[in-house]
């Protein structure tokens, strides 16, 4: 049932009067009353002239903490890319890593924007729990991974990356293998590092024989290999859990007299354009952020145009190997 005009000044605590001139309005004003009815418009559900749901073109906001590095570019140039084909503009807002209350960040950003879409790992369940009790039916998505989010969820399968991955070093005859894992506590990695080690699990033959916990820094990759050396293993498939790992790996193994593929094999995940770049080329995880960024803009212009409710789907976009020199042995 749609919310009405009183529900509103209820909530607002004004005049029905209030309420309905300003739903009715075509061009805001950007009072704090104004804004505080369109806010309670929005979570409520209710439309209204000037909406950006009844424009042709919405606005979405791509909330996520921006920092240096190729995977953040290969993130937003997805954004724009499929922003082109659609009929919404994608506006990048950074969320600062020392945000004293993301809940309320991402609450007063909805009511400047059409939509919503979170990239904030760091977000807990209980973060979204109260974003959802605040924003209501107001359209919003996280491409972040995880389980009862409260809103609807699209991210890479990243289980069944890692699980390809070890088919992979099956397949090439590997039977010793290794992990460098992602940070505590991100959803994705533990994702990434579950498929890898239910694939070995499931198979007699093969066996997790070193591990390393890293935090997706090249530095992080450096460090594991000089406990890799440590341990003086040999002729192990090493899956690092993103490519930036991997780097410092391979260059601190260089710098160490070890040779790829001869004395390991080694895989990454995301598939950075700079893993065609160093030697040996490195095979990767192909993630296609174009793919997410349509399928996330497109199920925000359906909460738009639909006025549906925020249910906690979990949508999963396919993700592919891209075999490459460092595990040609």
């Amino acid at each position: 049932m749609r919310a009405t005009l009183q529900e509103i000044a209820d909530a607002s605590g004004l005049s029905v009067a209030t309420v309905s001139r300003a739903l009715r309005r075509e061009k805001r004003t950007y009072t704090s009353n104004e804004e505080k009815i369109y806010a309670l418009a929005r979570k409520l559900g209710y439309p209204f002239i000037g909406n950006d749901n009844v424009q042709d073109t919405s606005s979405i906001a791509l909330v996520t903490e921006i920092h240096e590095g190729e995977f953040y570019s290969s993130l937003f140039y997805g954004f724009y890319a499929a922003s082109k084909n659609s009929n919404s503009d994608v506006i990048f807002v950074n969320a600062a890593t020392d945000l004293e209350d993301p809940v309320d960040f991402i609450t007063d950003l909805s009511k400047k924007y059409s939509g919503i879409c979170l990239f904030l790992p760091s977000l807990s369940k209980n973060n979204y729990s109260k974003i959802k009790n605040s924003v209501g039916s107001y359209p919003i998505v996280s491409v972040v991974p995880g389980k009862n989010l409260k809103i609807d969820s699209i991210s890479f399968d990243s289980y069944s990356g890692g699980y390809m991955v070890a088919k992979h070093f099956q397949e090439l005859g590997y039977s010793k293998l290794g992990i460098i894992e992602g940070p505590s506590g991100v959803v994705d990695a533990s994702f990434r590092k579950n498929g890898f080690i239910d694939h070995i699990n499931e198979h007699e033959n093969l066996d997790l024989v070193w591990s390393y916990k890293g935090d997706f820094t090249r530095k992080s990759g450096t460090a594991a290999f000089k406990n890799f050396k440590k341990k003086k293993l040999d002729g192990v498939a090493i899956f690092g859990s993103n490519d930036h790992m991997c780097f410092g790996f391979i260059k601190e193994a260089f710098e160490n007299n070890y040779k790829i593929p001869e004395n390991y094999i080694i895989a990454g995940y995301d598939n950075l354009s700079f893993c065609e770049s160093i030697t040996p080329e490195l095979t990767s995880v192909s993630t296609n952020f174009e793919g997410l960024a349509k399928r996330a803009i497109r199920t925000i212009e359906n909460m738009i145009n639909d006025k549906s409710d925020i249910v906690g789907q979990i949508s999963m976009i396919p993700v592919e190997i891209k075999i490459r020199k460092s595990t040609k042995a």
